[in-house]
């Protein structure tokens, strides 16, 4: 009787890990706020982290890293996405103000994603490998272990310049 009850305790413990995410999305953390859900891991090798990014819109998304909340969006590393029959667009942008964004490449900087993909099934999901530190000086340095203040947004256009209707913000822990 004594085994049994470690047992159920067993089985009891496994299944609120289960419940509470545990490895069932490939290992995986995830966020959900205002209808935008962020999923994200370290690789294997720990030097990038592997992110989607999904909403219910068949317009585009968007994931900002390391947001000051005193000054927006300004120099935070930007990556908009979208899908356009089964084509995927995934852009690496530089925060310019605290609304605003450009492509890191406008400032000399370098497309440092990799891995793009996405589909639009009802919604819109991008997926996507950033560099925790890419050595673009437009990048932000990401470091496992760190906090980070996130923004979120999506918009109804298919577009990487189109401004979003609905934002959010969170913080990870990578």
């Amino acid at each position: 009787m004594k085994y049994l009850g470690i047992g159920l305790a067993v089985l009891l413990a496994a299944a609120v890990m289960v419940g509470c995410g545990g490895d069932d999305d490939g290992g995986y953390e995830s966020k959900t706020v205002q209808g935008i859900t962020l999923s994200w891991k370290i690789n294997g090798s720990q030097d990038s982290l592997l992110v989607k990014v999904s909403a219910t819109t068949v317009g585009m998304v968007l994931v900002g890293f390391d947001i000051d909340p005193l000054s927006g969006l300004q120099n935070a590393n930007i990556i908009t996405g979208y899908v356009v029959s089964d084509t995927v667009y995934i852009q690496d942008n530089i925060g310019t103000g605290e609304e605003a964004y450009l492509p890191d490449t406008t400032f000399n900087g370098t497309d440092d994603v990799a891995d793009k993909a996405g589909t639009e099934n009802g919604g819109t999901e991008i997926t996507f490998t950033i560099p925790l530190d890419s050595g673009d000086p437009n990048d932000v340095v990401l470091e496992v272990g760190e906090s980070y203040l996130v923004f979120l947004a999506w918009g109804n256009n298919d577009s990487h310049a189109y401004a979003p209707e609905v934002y959010a913000s969170t913080e990870i822990e990578l």
